[in-house]
């Protein structure tokens, strides 16, 4: 959860006010500045519009796949203790 909060937070702060400006006085709200930028989305955005491109190319698909999961599953290796003290921090009463 930490690491998803930081990766949207990474994405919002890429995101040029400009774009988000222009949004605003055309009436988009917050959720559609979100979902509506297809050239700065979250890697599994991107997955998902791949998806929907190259449904039939099953190893294409698979390529994206790892592409989107091995950073994920790198971090968490590397930050495997941290996590889930993270985790049972607050899920344990002391």
């Amino acid at each position: 959860m930490p690491f998803a909060a930081f990766w949207m937070r990474a994405h919002f702060i890429a995101m040029s006010p400009e774009i988000s400006e222009a949004a605003r006085i055309d009436g988009a709200t917050t959720w559609k500045l979100f979902w509506k930028d297809p050239s700065r989305r979250t890697m599994a955005g991107a997955l998902g519009a791949f998806q929907g491109h190259y449904a039939t190319n099953v190893p294409l698909l698979c390529a994206g796949t790892v592409l989107v999961l091995v950073p994920t599953l790198l971090i968490f290796v590397l930050f495997q203790r941290q996590i889930i003290a993270a985790l049972l921090q607050g899920a344990v009463k002391g």
